[in-house]
């Protein structure tokens, strides 16, 4: 089976209301309305999407993924609550989304390869910070200004993007005890001597 264009984890690996402290920050930043809109990107099977549901019932939420297996299944749990105002998109990049059409957009454990272990010296092999800057471009594209920015668990860094000058730091989280399983690579795909990094939610300021 070929590999799709621009993926970056290639194992399902979600929960439902997997992140409660980020969605938190997320509603203390964003009122519940009907014009809000709010983009899971890689979604998986639609765990973020369906948590998502319960802190913004008013919001239209679009989860986007790069499997068909995984979107075909969005779909099934979707018919299943009947729900007009949330939406699934087969796709490895926000690139199709309206510019500047989100509140809030998520990336959690998408940019990374889970074959990835704490002592890889290199990533180029399986994802490259090309890639993830171009796919980060999309996301800052497609969100408001003013719009909340989430990406965790990634294996680089948002400030080394060429998207970073867009954007303010809002929330850091606590680092773990232990070295983490997602090393950080830098724009030359060679591991980071400081691993790390701390920042997740970031807000677009122009």
């Amino acid at each position: 089976m070929s590999r799709p264009t621009n993926l970056f984890q290639p194992h399902n690996d979600t929960s439902p209301d997997r992140y409660p402290e980020i969605f938190t920050i997320l509603q203390s930043n964003i009122a519940d309305r009907s014009t809000v809109r709010i983009l899971s990107f890689g979604c998986s099977v639609g765990d973020e999407v369906f948590s998502l549901r319960t802190r913004f019932p008013k919001a239209t939420i679009v989860g986007i993924d790069i499997s068909k297996g995984n979107i075909s299944e969005c779909q099934r749990r979707r018919r299943e609550f009947d729900d007009d105002h949330m939406h699934f998109i087969r796709s490895g990049t926000a690139d199709d989304q309206p510019k500047g059409h989100y509140d809030a957009v998520l990336c959690m454990a998408v940019l990374r390869h889970g074959d990835l272990s704490a002592g890889s010296k290199s990533c180029a092999h399986r994802i490259t910070f090309q890639a993830f800057d171009k796919t980060v471009q999309g996301l800052a594209r497609c969100l408001k200004v003013g719009g909340y920015l989430v990406i965790e668990f990634s294996n680089f860094r948002f400030c080394d993007s060429s998207s970073a000058p867009q954007f303010e730091l809002v929330a850091t989280r606590n680092l773990p005890t232990q070295a983490p399983t997602y090393p950080l690579f830098g724009q030359d795909n060679l591991r980071l001597e400081d691993q790390n990094y701390r920042e997740v939610v970031f807000r677009k300021v122009r």
